[in-house]
């Protein structure tokens, strides 16, 4: 009977059409939505648990960055910024993925001497991959907004 409902569900996975990938796509979720808070609320060294190792230079790069004014700026926000994850696209590979977010209410960083200024919402795409078999971000840079719907 367990085998017959295995295969029920099987079968029923292949017909929706989703796309078979390694790592449990729940922690992918959940550490996603973790490294975007952390970072958009500029909590760096908490988002290194959910970065590549290649990735932590980017985040070191980030926290030298800020400057008194910025902290003076991060205090007096009266919300935190939140994420929403819109979508999570699945390479060919199986192992990476691009998530597609939503950050609202960050304080986005400026070029280098510049303060940083607030952002009501704008989209970023996150590049993920499977890490010792364990999502995670991979940064080849610092996340950009690919648009931003209100500034």
């Amino acid at each position: 009977m367990a085998i017959a409902v295995a295969a029920i569900l099987a079968s029923a996975y292949t017909l929706t059409g989703c796309q078979s990938h390694q790592g449990d796509e729940d922690q992918l979720e959940n550490d996603i939505d973790s490294f975007a808070t952390y970072y958009f609320n500029w909590q760096f060294p908490k988002t290194l648990k959910y970065c590549t190792q290649s990735s932590e230079p980017w985040l070191r790069y980030a926290a030298s960055n800020v400057h008194q004014a910025d902290v003076d700026l991060l205090r007096t926000k009266a919300e935190d910024a939140t994420v929403e994850i819109n979508d999570i696209d699945f390479g060919d590979d199986e192992v990476s993925a691009i998530a597609d977010i939503t950050v609202r209410n960050f304080l986005q960083m400026d070029s280098i001497g510049e303060e940083a200024h607030l952002v009501e919402q704008a989209d970023f795409l996150l590049p993920m991959c499977m890490e010792n078999g364990v999502w995670k971000v991979r940064m080849a840079s610092l996340p950009q907004s690919g648009k931003k719907n209100h500034d």
